[in-house]
């Protein structure tokens, strides 16, 4: 009688330890897919993080050469406007000079 009893109640708790085992497992598949999904979207995520700093870094590269441009084509202008303020004033020199020459001109005839 003792054996029996004893022979049912380990089947007990082996058929308990069992459905427990089942149920852990189950949990465990979910937590598991959980798991990867989290996974799936950290990499998503420092993927995309790391395309914003790409996209940084080119747009920062592309404003540098276009201040560059940008800084050469204004010296550019400065020196034309330069160049054209000189001619201008050298014109206005000669108009001054022959203007003045017309009037001793003028004056010693008179």
């Amino acid at each position: 009688m003792k054996t029996n009893v004893f022979s049912a109640l380990v089947l007990v708790l082996l058929m308990s330890a069992g459905a427990y085992a089942q149920d852990s497992t189950g949990m465990t598949r979910r937590e598991l897919r959980k798991q990867e999904r989290m996974e799936r979207k950290a990499r998503v995520k420092s993927s995309m993080k790391e395309t914003g700093r790409n996209l940084g870094d080119a747009a920062t590269e592309v404003g540098r050469g276009a201040k560059e441009t940008a800084k050469d084509a204004g010296d550019a202008i400065n020196r034309g406007v330069d160049k054209a303020g000189n001619a201008i004033e050298n014109e206005a020199d000669k108009v001054k000079a022959r203007r003045e020459a017309k009037r001793a001109a003028k004056r010693d005839t008179l």
